[in-house]
């Protein structure tokens, strides 16, 4: 599925746009600018929550009365979707609209032709208060960079959440049970708060069955982040340094993180299985007790009706009652930096349309305008995600949006067809301030904005930018800062080969990747 031939799919292609086989092609070969007022489009979602999606559902027929539109949720595939997608290009069948594909997925469609150009013009016009939220965190040039030689072809999609999300977090009641009074705030606190998780049973079931520090290692961001941002590095990702672009992984600091993480692997502090840990280890991990200091997302250690998640705070007090949580942006070092990878508001390539699609300029527009208004009209987003006011839900005294029995069962919600799993494109659009209302109770708003902007830390600033040394090179530079960084952390080699291992990643393309990144950074970001 990954391999394609080149010839062959740009004749498929062609075939397809010229004969308008496409999945959802317009027939008319209509170029209007607007929606023709007296023609009822149909418009087709790829929903990755087909699952939980009826047919007749109260949200579609919403959308389909207010817009006078025919809408059609189609399946798409949860862990599979670039492939599915990709797959559907080739042969022919391009859909009216897709979301989240990575950078070099849209790079690749966009010199396949398979993408529609989407004027910026088209975009202010149907979609004004879309526009607007993009400019207010994009500035006055959003669509810069997606646009290709000169054109866009894209919606953008930004996760304002991103450059401050991560955090680190410390059981809080672990550290009243221990003795230490003070908030940790150095490495040598943390370091102080971790040898007592481990030796002082901070859990008091008299065994010695504890960690410090938990994480896992299937990627390079993930080890131990935290750590290298107390010395100011951000491995695996590109960052900026006096306007040059440098990595973490190669950067002296890295060095000084290594060691003092073989110090704590050494001394047992830090969780042994921190190389074989996915995802789920490290939650059953948290919830059950067994390490006291986790990196995460700082909503996963709130209440859920404060924001979104809850995680690691409700699945831990139902075992642990008092439970609690101290978070923080992480350890300082020696010079008092600290920090932790942190996203790209820039996390996808956003929303595009298929090549078809610019036949029809006035579909095209419906579809931004529906985007426009499941995103950021109260009344289109509370009917899709609520339902029926009085029947399904209503509005509490404080203001706060509560389902009405039996819609407070998620399956009932199913039943109706309301819910947050109906597809609109626009639904990708979270604009949390928007958003206030429908995901934090009113009286939880002081314990939602006391924790949404502790983390601290850099993203990979090139995210967006097509770097072909990087895409080529990549895995292997990846691979190799892996095996050698899990070996120096654990023992297995000294962390004197650092300086080896930069000189070996440098060779191994990374001298290359490093050349080319700058080149893209000056191009970019420095007009």
């Amino acid at each position: 599925m990954k391999i394609i031939m080149p010839l062959t799919l740009s004749a498929v292609l062609m075939g397809a746009v010229l004969a308008g086989c496409s999945s959802g092609t317009s027939t008319g070969g209509e170029k209007t600018e607007a929606p023709q007022a007296d023609k009822k489009y149909k418009l087709t979602y790829l929903n990755q929550n087909f699952d939980k999606t009826v047919k007749d559902s109260y949200a579609v027929k919403y959308v389909q009365q207010k817009f006078n539109v025919e809408v059609e949720q189609l399946p798409r595939s949860k862990d599979n979707f670039k492939d599915e997608l990709l797959l559907k290009v080739a042969s022919g069948e391009i859909p009216d609209v897709w979301v989240d594909l990575g950078f070099p997925e849209y790079e690749k469609l966009v010199n396949q032709g398979a993408v529609a150009e989407i004027p910026q013009e088209l975009i202010e016009k149907n979609a004004p208060r879309y526009w607007a939220w993009l400019k207010k965190h994009l500035g006055d040039d959003p669509l810069k960079l997606y646009r290709r030689d000169g054109k866009n072809y894209s919606m953008p999609i930004i996760q304002t959440l991103g450059p401050d999300r991560t955090v680190v977090s410390l059981r809080k009641d672990w550290l009243d049970n221990v003795g230490i009074t003070k908030n940790p705030e150095t490495l040598e606190e943390f370091e102080d708060a971790m040898r007592k998780f481990r030796n002082n049973d901070p859990d008091k079931n008299g065994k010695k069955d504890t960690y410090g520090w938990t994480g896992q290692a299937a990627g390079v961001k993930d080890i131990f982040s935290p750590v290298f941002g107390a010395f100011g590095v951000f491995p695996g990702t590109f960052t900026d340094k006096n306007g040059k672009i440098i990595r973490g992984e190669i950067e002296p600091g890295a060095k000084q993180a290594l060691t003092l993480l073989n110090k704590w692997y050494k001394e047992e502090l830090i969780d042994p299985e921190f190389v074989l840990n996915k995802g789920p280890n490290v939650d059953d991990k948290v919830i059950s007790s067994k390490v006291g200091i986790v990196t995460g997302s700082w909503y996963q250690f709130i209440q859920r009706a404060a924001f979104f998640d809850g995680k690691y705070y409700e699945k831990l007090r139902a075992n642990v009652p008092n439970a609690s949580w101290l978070l923080t942006a992480g350890p300082k070092g020696p010079d008092g930096q600290q920090g932790t990878v942190q996203l790209n508001p820039i996390a996808s390539s956003g929303g595009q349309f298929g090549k078809h699609m610019e036949k029809d300029k006035g579909k095209m527009a419906k579809y931004l305008q529906v985007a426009d208004a499941t995103a950021f009209d109260a009344e289109t987003f509370e009917n899709i995600v609520y339902g029926e006011k009085g029947k399904t839900y209503k509005k509490g005294d404080k203001g706060d949006y509560i389902y009405l029995p039996p819609y407070d069962k998620e399956e009932e919600q199913i039943k109706f067809g309301i819910g947050q799993q109906y597809t609109f494109v626009g639904k990708s659009f979270n604009d949390y301030e928007f958003q206030t209302p429908y995901m934090t109770l009113n009286e939880m708003m002081p314990i939602r904005r006391a924790n949404e902007h502790i983390g601290k830390g850099k993203y990979d600033i090139l995210q967006p930018i097509q770097i072909p040394a990087y895409n080529e090179n990549i895995d292997t530079l990846d691979q190799m800062t892996l095996k050698y960084f899990i070996d120096m952390i654990t023992g297995q080699r000294p962390v004197s080969d650092f300086d080896k291992y930069v000189e070996e990643w440098k060779k191994a393309g990374g001298s290359k990747v490093m050349e080319e990144a700058q080149k893209k950074y000056e191009e970019n970001f420095k007009k």
